[in-house]
This record gives structure tokens, sequence and C-alpha cells, in this order.
């Protein structure tokens, strides 16, 4: 279902019902996610970013939380704690932490994360903290996760996660 919900393709064709009837498909309504008190909007960074910190979508009973690499930055977008990889790190979790409630989630919303080390001999050190990071929260299982080598949009910053949550909406 989440390859279809990101699909553009799947969302601006027209589907054909077998009986010969079509219905257009249109795109769904989202939100921005907003922690301005942690994290500004990288459109007002000195040299502006077109992207979202995060966007929520709601479907039905289900309100599903898209949120974009994040790391150790703060309010005025600078980044924080320059060399330090493990500083970065716990840094990075507190802003996704803050982005996640913003929206009244948490991490056992978290479903999926996608992991981004600058150099990979990093690697033993954020798994290290990530696994103190989840039993902190409480979590089992842990989400799915990706962990990926990349050169990151500002060299100064050596760890970043991107993430994915699902909450069911109680009636």
């Amino acid at each position: 279902m989440i390859d279809k919900i990101l699909s553009l393709k799947f969302l601006n064709m027209k589907l054909k019902k077998q009986k010969g009837k079509s219905k257009t498909l249109t795109p769904l309504k989202k939100k921005a996610i907003h922690a301005p008190w942690v994290l500004n909007e990288p459109i007002r960074y000195a040299q502006s970013a077109s992207f979202s910190r995060g966007i929520r979508v709601d479907l039905g009973e289900y309100v599903f939380l898209f949120v974009s690499g994040t790391a150790s930055v703060n309010g005025k977008g600078k980044t924080v704690h320059s060399g330090d990889f493990l500083a970065q790190t716990k840094r990075m979790f507190k802003n996704l932490t803050v982005l996640l409630q913003s929206e009244g989630a948490s991490w056992h919303s978290v479903v999926k994360t996608t992991c981004y080390l600058k150099d990979m001999h990093n690697y033993e050190i954020f798994n290290k903290v990530r696994n103190q990071f989840y039993k902190q929260q409480g979590l089992c299982p842990f989400p799915a996760s990706s962990c990926i080598q990349a050169n990151l949009c500002r060299p100064d910053l050596l760890v970043e996660i991107e993430l994915i949550a699902i909450l069911e909406i109680k009636k």
C-alpha cells in the first residue's frame, strides 16, 4: 500500500473499472510537519533547501508520517557538534523525537528508518547508540531499517535518519 501511496503515477492516472467506467484519482491531502522550537524550516536556511521536515497524510483511520532526513542541526539550521559523531547521533535522535511528538507520535509508531552515515567505520558506534536509544524507548520490535554510507548535504554532518511512522486513529 505504501508503494501505491508514494507513486505519483498511481495518484495521477485514471483507473478503468472492469465494467468500462473510469474513476479519476487525485493527490492525497497532506500537511507539513513542523517543530520550529527545535528545527527551523529548510526553506529559511541562509542557502534555502527545497524540502519539508516531514509530511503527514491522513488515510481514514490511519495517519502516515514521512519524516525527511534529519541530522544534528539546531533551531537556526546550523550544524551542532561538528566533528563529534556520538554527539551528532544523540542530537539527531532528539530532533527526530521532537518531530514525532509534534504530530502526537512516538518511536513506537515508527515502522521504517533509513540511516545515512558519512563513514561506515562509525557503524559500530551508531548501532550501539541506536540500540540503547531504542531500548530506552521500550521498542519491541525495533523498526525495519537500512543503513547506507552517503555524502550528506553538508560536509560537517556525519549521520542522518529519515523515517516512516504509522498511527491508528482510535474512535
